[in-house]
This record gives structure tokens, sequence and C-alpha cells, in this order.
């Protein structure tokens, strides 16, 4: 690799992993079935720190898939936008290289990119998610056990909720009992013990508890009158063990392997569903090599903004390319829709336009598109300005600021604009990406039960504030930096 290939891959490859690890964090946290069942496991039933590694280990492929892509896309177009922000991208244009020339170490991580994420997409990540399934199993399972801390309200037994002031180093010796029984609602019993041990019963299926000095009391809520009070040396109380939960015996699609899927459709024995899923694990890999395409011409035009109009650019073109590939394999899964087409054909569609726009950067034409882009940007600027004051007020304001001994001066303002800036268009970024995981995770099950497209959106208005308090403080590190 020569000594430019170098410079331009290291100019792109370090904002790609920074990127990567932000847009994984924040599309991690996305994954809302998976995080809430992490949360619930950790809080609920104390999950040990190897059960949160495992889990987590195994929801990490699934949204890889999905960043890596996008961190190739950033990466290129930030890096070459710093590259033109500093005129470097005039001097190659003026020494003779030619786009194709420049293409080369952007296909180099484009290549690594696509690699990396058809490995997961296609082998990891279904094997993981088959892992998650078990985990699941295996975790309830083993909530079987009865295991009780002291000064902790359990409520893993149907009707039930105990609570033990302490407990011996053993674990079956308790003191401190409190046990309410609500299996008739209209009549709760509640007792009350000194002491206890706990004995399981497996012919019965049991637990079998024997209470010592204490009392049981009966009252209903629907008649306070009707009260009942009985005191025990010693009592025995049966506890039926929660059946476990019975463990799926087929795969889900997701769970299936590729070659699965592959050698069905080789015997033309695969549904609809499984074709669209066998193309998708494919098509939204090559991804990387597409945004190296479409990256390269708009990344090296952007002659002002660096970073800025990179970050705009790459939110644009995320929404573009993954609302294509949602509805895609969407109406390839319910329509009669080529399944081939429905997952490739975004790839297509950006392949082409990365083509054209690097025919049109070789023959020296200026990038239209852009200049109306950043056009749009200058007018929706102008009327912001407009609404916020007139020349002459904003003159008068900034002229006391610099003046007159305020909290604020030039450079504090200076520095806080670039800042807030800066938080907006990452904040941007990042709720579109929450929102776009969510969606794709969420896609079957709106398809399945037909879900109307307002509710969905209504859904995504009221879990606005939630993906804000997520994201909100990745935001400001990454808005600093």
């Amino acid at each position: 690799m020569k000594t430019l290939d170098r410079y331009i891959f290291r100019e792109i490859f370090f904002p790609s992993v920074i990127a990567l690890a932000a847009l994984t964090f924040v599309a991690f946290l996305a994954f809302s079935r998976e995080i809430g069942w992490l949360l619930e496991l950790i809080v609920r039933q104390s999950a040990t720190i190897s059960d949160t590694w495992t889990i987590s280990l195994a929801i990490l492929p699934n949204v890889l898939t999905f960043t890596i892509p996008m961190a190739v896309l950033v990466g290129i177009l930030t890096g070459f936008g710093r590259i033109s922000s500093d005129s470097e991208a005039i001097a190659f244009r003026a020494s003779g290289l030619s786009m194709i020339r420049l293409l080369f170490p952007v296909m180099l991580l484009g290549v690594i990119g696509c690699g990396a994420s058809l490995a997961i997409n296609a082998s990891v990540a279904p094997g993981t998610a088959s892992r998650l399934r078990e985990l699941r199993y295996e975790i309830a399972a083993r909530q079987v056990s009865l295991e009780v801390k002291p000064r902790v309200f359990n409520e893993s037994l149907t009707n039930l909720v105990l609570y033990v002031e302490n407990t011996a180093p053993e674990g079956f010796r308790w003191d401190g009992i409190m046990l309410a029984d609500m299996t008739q609602p209209d009549q709760p019993r509640v007792t009350f013990a000194r002491s206890g041990n706990l004995f399981k019963d497996d012919e019965n299926h049991a637990f079998v508890l024997t209470l010592t000095n204490g009392s049981t009391h009966v009252v209903s809520p629907l008649s306070p009158e009707r009260y009942s009070f009985d005191t025990f040396e010693t009592t025995r109380i049966s506890v039926p063990i929660p059946e476990t939960p019975a463990k799926p015996d087929m795969p889900t699609l997701q769970e299936s392997p590729t070659g699965t899927i592959w050698n069905k459709m080789q015997a033309r024995t695969a549904t609809r569903e499984e074709r669209v899923e066998f193309h998708r694990r494919f098509a939204l890999p090559f991804a990387c090599l597409v945004f190296t395409l479409v990256g390269l011409p708009l990344g090296v035009s952007t002659t002002r903004g660096s970073r800025s109009m990179g970050l705009v650019l790459s939110l644009i073109l995320m929404l573009l390319y993954y609302l294509a590939f949602i509805g895609g394999t969407r109406i390839a899964g319910t329509a009669q829709f080529s399944p081939f087409l429905g997952a490739w054909l975004p790839n297509l569609v950006f392949a082409i336009l990365g083509m054209i726009l690097q025919a049109r950067s070789d023959r020296g034409h200026e990038n239209r598109l852009l200049n109306r882009l950043a056009e749009t940007m200058r007018w929706f600027s102008g009327i912001f300005s407009g609404f916020r004051t007139s020349r002459t007020r904003f003159s008068r304001w900034r002229y006391s600021l610099t003046h007159h001994p305020k909290f604020f001066r030039l450079l504090d303002v200076y520095v806080l604009r670039g800042f807030c800036f800066f938080f907006v268009l990452v904040l941007i970024v990042f709720v579109a990406v929450f929102i776009l995981v969510t969606l794709f995770e969420l896609l079957p099950d709106i398809v399945k039960n037909r879900i109307d497209t307002a509710i969905v959106v209504s859904y995504f208005f009221y879990l606005l504030p939630q993906i804000l308090y997520y994201v909100i403080p990745l935001t400001v590190l990454l808005a600093i930096l």
C-alpha cells in the first residue's frame, strides 16, 4: 500500500471506529425486547455477572449487522470532509488523481466492513439468536429453585409473596417470615412466623415450609369486619414449585442457519419468508461496498463544513437506504414481489447513483446535488436567523456582549454555538438510528398483526422521551469532541 493510500485509509478508518462504537451503543439500547428482559433479569431475578455478559454478547451480533455499514459511511464522509476542508482534495485532483485512484483505500475499508458484517450476519447472528433463546429457557428454569434473599419481597411463586428478615448461611433456615397467599383474592391469607425451614418435596413437586411460633390472618377487603386470627407453634405449608417453561422445539426464522435455508432454496421447498431472510442476510453487508461508491464523491465534494456536512450527508443517506431496505423486505414478504429485488434493490440503486457521481466528478462537473443541499441549509439558516432578531439588534447585542462585562464573552458564544450545532446534529443522527433499529426489530410483528401506520407513528412519538434519555449523555460527549 502506497503512502497516499495509507494516509487516506487512516483518515477514514479512525472516524469509522469511533462511529461504530457510538452507533453500536445507541443501537444496542434500541433492542427494547432484549434490553427490557435483561434489565428485569438483573433487578428482579438477581442475575449473575456471567449471565449479563452472556446475554449482552448474544445481542451484540444483531446490532453490528446494522451499525457496521453505518460506521463505514460515516467514516468515509467525515474523513473526506476533513480532507476537503483543508483543500487536500483539491491538491489530489490538481495532481491528476482520479476518483478511481482514490477509490482503492476507500474500497479497502468497505471490503473489511463487508467481510465482517457478512460473517456476523450469515454465520454468527443466527447462532447467537439461538443461544439467546436457550438462555431464556435456562434462566427461567433456574428460578424454579426458589432463591430467597433477606429483606427482599420475593414474587417468583404464583399467587404468593414471601419476605424473610434473615437467612442462615446454608440458606434453608429463615427468621422473621411473612407469607402472603393471594390464591383467593377476596380472602387473602397473611402468615407471620418467627422462624422456619424450607424443604423440597420432589415426589409431590412442591416446597414444604415449616413455620414455628407464628400467626395467620385472614381478612376480606370487601368486608373488613370479617376477620379471623389464628396462632400456632408449628405449621407446615406446601408451596407448589413453578413449572419449568416449555423449551421451544422449532427455531425461529432468525435462528435458522444460512446453510439450511440455502438447501431449502435449492430444493425449492423454502417459503417466501425464508427466501427474504436469506437475501436480507447477504444484501445488508454489501451496503458497505455500496456506501463506498456513494460516499467517496460526496465526501470529496464537501469543500466546507467538514464534519458537519459529513454527518448531514450520512444521516440523509442512512435514512434513505434503511427505509428503502425495510420497505423492500416488507413488501417482498407480504406481496407478490421478488425477494431478491426486495432486499437488493436499495443496493442496486445506490450503486448506480455512486457510479454516476464518480463519473461526474472525474469529468470535472460540479456536484449539483451538494450545491442544492448547501443552499437549502443556508436558506433554513437564514429563516431561523430572521426569526431571532433583525440585523441591527443583533449587532447591538453582539457589541454589548463584547464591550461590557457579561457572563458570556465572545469566545464563550463561539464555543457554545459550535457545541450546540454539533449537539443537535449528533442528537438527530442518534435518534434516527434508534428509531430505525427499533422499527426493524418490530417489523415482523407489525406485518404479522397488520398494525396501522398511525399507531406505529404514535408509538415512536411516545417513545421519543425514552430515546432522548438514552442518547443525550453520549451526544454531549461526542459534541464536545
